[in-house]
Order: structure tokens, then sequence, then C-alpha cells
């Protein structure tokens, strides 16, 4: 199963590049996060794409921002699929979909860059891992992925962009990620790929961070054990650029799911 996880900075700007992206790569699920458009205004080149079932929390909060969506490959051997927008969002930043074999979480955390924001950040990560911790304690494995608009560790950010206090380095921000891995989730990017201080998924407009790499890891997947340890790659795509985020890939080796 090849699952991907992309934050797309405006479906409506980037239909072709997504569409194109999505024939060329046939991921089994893609995550999609900043749609930046309400469900009746994704395109149709998205919206009527053959072969896949998409479920949408769309930008009904304030329009043109934020927006979230799930498309999920008819030939997936996955019944009885439950969508579901919890309680705790905010924005129009979250979907579920509770599959038969795993509960899969998009997020789009907030950027907190006002006081306010950062505020309501920490407390959206805190009951997002209150939700995890008690579909773990049900006994279901879960997926969490998406834009977490966090660093978690130095590593994960290049040095010329690592500036003592800003949002996104914070230790409260940090924190929070470190409570995601202690209720028994694993950054499976990391965990595949623990020393490459290179391994970014955004990067500033500016030029010319993109073409030296001075980027951030916040594009992320964790994963319950049991699913981690059924993981075979855990990629980014370099080679598509049309969004300031790269798309993030996982291939997990999961029986009777095709």
């Amino acid at each position: 199963m090849k699952i991907a996880s992309w934050n797309i900075n405006g479906i409506r700007a980037r239909k072709a590049s997504l569409e194109a992206w999505i024939l060329r790569n046939q991921p089994d699920i893609l995550l999609l996060q900043e749609v930046k458009a309400h469900e009746e205004e994704i395109p149709p080149a998205i919206s009527d794409l053959d072969a896949y079932r998409k479920f949408w929390n769309g930008s009904t909060v304030r329009k043109g921002y934020s927006g979230t969506g799930i498309l999920l490959r008819d030939s997936c051997k996955v019944d009885d699929v439950v969508w579901e927008v919890p309680d705790f969002d905010i924005e129009n930043r979250t979907g579920v979909l509770h599959t038969t074999h795993f509960t899969l979480i998009g997020t789009y955390v907030p950027r907190g860059e006002s006081d306010e924001h950062y505020r309501i950040k920490l407390d959206y990560l805190e009951s997002l891992r209150r939700y995890i911790c008690s579909l773990l304690d049900s006994g279901r494995q879960v997926i969490l992925a998406g834009d977490m608009n966090i660093a978690h560790r130095d590593i994960d950010v290049h040095r010329s962009q690592n500036k003592p206090g800003a949002v996104g380095l914070r230790p409260e921000e940090r924190a929070a990620i470190d409570a995601q891995i202690a209720s028994g989730l694993q950054d499976i990017m990391r965990s595949m790929h623990p020393d490459a201080a290179d391994l970014f998924t955004w990067w500033p407009y500016w030029k010319p961070a993109r073409e030296r790499n001075l980027g951030w890891r916040i594009d992320c997947f964790y994963l319950s054990s049991e699913l981690a340890a059924k993981v075979t790659v855990a990629s980014v795509d370099l080679e598509e650029k049309s969004s300031d985020h790269a798309p993030v890939i996982l291939e997990l080796s999961l029986q009777d799911t095709h």
C-alpha cells in the first residue's frame, strides 16, 4: 500500500500538477493539506478523478484558507470505511478515515504566528494527542500524517533556518511531538533515515532556498508500532516542486489491501 501526504498550497492553483502527480504515482491513499477551497470549489480534474473516493474537510470556516482532504483508491480493499471530522477540529484542519486495517488521521497543524494562534496550536496538538490515545487504547492501529508545522529536532531544519524562539522550533512545540511519540507513535521517516541531515519537505519561497536545500522537515508520518514494522519505503519526492512542500511517500506491506 502506497500512502502519500502533500501540502498542496492551493488545490485550484495546482490542479494540473496534482492530477499529473496522482496519475504518475498512483497512490492508494493521498492526504492533502492547505486545499484552500470549499468542497464545491474543488476542480473537476480532481473531484471527478476516476478510481478514487474523495473525502473533504474544505474551507468553510474561512474562504480560501486551510482545508484538508483524503483520496482513497477504489482498488484498496478497506471495507466499511468511515469518514470523520473530529470534534476538536479547527479551521478545517483535520480529516479521519477509519479503515479495516487502521485509522488514518490527516492534519494541517496551525502555524501559530500570533500569540493567540500559537495557543490554539498547542491546544490543538494536545487534543490530537488525546484523540490518538483513545484510538490506541481501543486497540486501533493509527497513522498520523500531514503538515505538522514543527521541526521536531535540530536535524530537521537547516542550520540557516534554526533561529532560537522561531515558531515551529520552540520547546513547547517540540514537546508536543515528544508527547505524540510517547503515546505510542513512531516518526517513521526519521526512524528509517536516522542520520539524514538534509531530509527536508518545505522550503521558504525566497530564492535560492529550495535550490540550496535550506529547508525544514515538517511534513511527517507517525505510525503505531505494528504498522511501523510493516513500512518498506519512506521517502520525499524532491522532483515535485509545484508547491512549497514536497510530497512525502510511505509504502507498507499489508496483506489483502489490494
